[in-house]
């Protein structure tokens, strides 16, 4: 009974969140600032984050060798939160013109659904984050579009033959 409640408070104490709220109003696309975004966006490990502030509009984050403010905009949609709404990709567009003069989606996006492609522990989670992609896949240049596809079958391929 001890090791178990020992077991329950260490689990809480290392899950605990590093993200920190300083806002009146929250921004639209707060829901997709992860600790795992952040992570891949620095190519860091996740332990070496030490905290991500999220303010009205902007996150700062302070990590190993990292303190830079990013814009939300920088966070791609994920899963296992609410879809993102047609009217959000505005936030998004405007983002991607300022930095790359285009309205198509980043590098950075289309490395991490890659990426998040390979992480599904499941076919549902796979499809998931296709099902995610399909949402606005009018905004993703027509080679990594199809990039993305061919990584998607590749994996759907693995994870039949894994989880069969």
């Amino acid at each position: 009974m001890i090791n178990q409640n020992l077991d329950l408070e260490q689990e809480s104490v290392t899950t605990k969140s590093k993200i920190k709220y300083n806002f009146r109003k929250p921004h639209p696309l707060l829901r997709f600032v992860t600790e795992e975004t952040v992570a891949f966006l620095f190519a860091i490990e996740v332990e070496k984050i030490y905290r991500i502030e999220c303010w009205q509009h902007v996150v700062y984050v302070h990590a190993e060798g990292v303190s830079r403010f990013v814009s939300y905009g920088d966070f791609p949609p994920v899963i296992a939160v609410e879809t993102p709404d047609p009217r959000e990709f505005i936030y998004w567009r405007k983002r991607w013109v300022k930095i790359s003069k285009r309205r198509v989606v980043p590098e950075f996006w289309v490395r991490f659904y890659t990426q998040k492609f390979v992480e599904a522990r499941s076919q549902e989670q796979l499809r998931a984050w296709g099902e995610l992609i399909a949402i606005f896949k009018l905004y993703f240049e027509k080679a990594n579009l199809e990039r993305l596809r061919e990584n998607y079958s590749y994996q759907r391929f693995l994870k039949s033959k894994l989880f069969c």
